[in-house]
């Protein structure tokens, strides 16, 4: 199977869908609890969760549906950042379908969560900071990528510390140019303006910056509640980062100095999003799926590398198993 993600065969698109749905069956056994979703108070997923809670329909079957379209389509923007930076040694499908992989291990991520939608923005993003590697005037882009974070952070608070990932990634692409670092953050606290903007002519200014950063009285990091398989899951997930982030320097031997560039911004990225867990209000485990990204790219680029194909192949399948597994273990010990 990953040598068919590892071709340019359109077919691959198709087993992403494949994937996405094998990896929501378990909904058919169990009835998510998605009641959590209403506790972020981000002015972006505030209201976009209102107004899905309005709609004459079943939540929970239009947060799973729009959860599965959000994850295809994510699914196929990192495929195109990579095929686009040339991070791999031929265009493919696999940074796709390893995304959908490492998004889909916790069951929490894979209907609609303020994180899966921030996530979206994060990619984009992503994609906008390996073009500006171009000499060019890019003041449009520089504009884009802090007004993604800025975005992506009212709807998940956590999401703005990336803007570190942001201005790293420039000075590892860009000479200095005190214009462009302005103009980024000016795209950064453009959302936030517009925002400020509405509260403030509904005479609610002060509420909103208990907001944004989704503030409430009981504290932050609280709800810590980590069942036996969400510990094998987290676990997996950290051998799965240090393994790949030992063997990607090998992965890297022959690539282009860009490409390495754009790896150990991805690097970068990893130790952010480990760090941004501690500005959650109440921990949960969606909040994982922000590494899918930059794992599903990394482990991707290892994987293309590796010379055993059937290695691979069992390294694939040990990771679909193992979600899978951990997914249904609940269900059997309810029966």
């Amino acid at each position: 199977m990953l040598s068919l993600f590892k071709s340019n065969n359109p077919v691959a698109v198709a087993f992403y869908i494949i994937y996405i749905v094998l990896f929501r069956v378990i909904f058919f056994f169990l009835v998510p609890n998605q009641t959590f979703v209403f506790q972020y108070k981000e002015p972006l997923s505030n209201w976009l969760f209102a107004l899905l809670k309005n709609i004459p329909l079943n939540f929970a079957i239009v947060s799973l549906l729009l959860a599965a379209v959000l994850c295809f389509v994510q699914a196929l923007l990192v495929n195109n950042v990579v095929n686009e930076n040339k991070m791999l040694s031929k265009k493919s499908y696999l940074a796709g379908g390893m995304f959908i992989i490492f998004s889909s291990f916790f069951k929490e991520s894979l209907f609609l969560t303020p994180a899966t939608v921030a996530l979206t923005f994060l990619i984009l993003c992503t994609s906008k900071i390996f073009t500006l590697i171009k000499k060019e005037k890019m003041y449009g882009n520089i504009f884009d990528v802090g007004f993604l974070i800025g975005t992506a952070t009212l709807f998940y608070f956590p999401s703005v510390l990336l803007i570190t990932f942001v201005y790293v990634g420039m000075a590892s692409v860009r000479p200095f140019v005190l214009r462009e670092w302005a103009g980024t953050f000016l795209g950064f606290i453009n959302p936030f303006f517009l925002v400020f903007t509405y509260y403030f002519w509904n005479d609610r200014t002060s509420e909103m910056f208990l907001a944004i950063p989704n503030i409430h009285p009981k504290g932050r990091l609280i709800g810590i509640n980590l069942l036996g398989a969400d510990k094998v899951l987290i676990g997996s997930l950290v051998v799965s980062a240090i393994i790949s982030l030992i063997l990607l320097p090998g992965a890297l031997y022959s690539s282009l100095i860009q490409v390495r560039k754009f790896a150990y911004l991805l690097i970068v990225f990893i130790v952010l999003a480990g760090i941004t867990f501690l500005l959650q209000q109440q921990i949960h485990l969606s909040h994982f799926v922000l590494f899918s990204l930059p794992l599903g790219i990394i482990v991707s680029m290892v994987l293309m590398q590796i010379k055993r194909n059937a290695f691979a192949e069992v390294i694939h399948l040990i990771l679909i198993l193992l979600i899978l597994a951990m997914q249904f273990l609940p269900l059997i010990n309810i029966i």
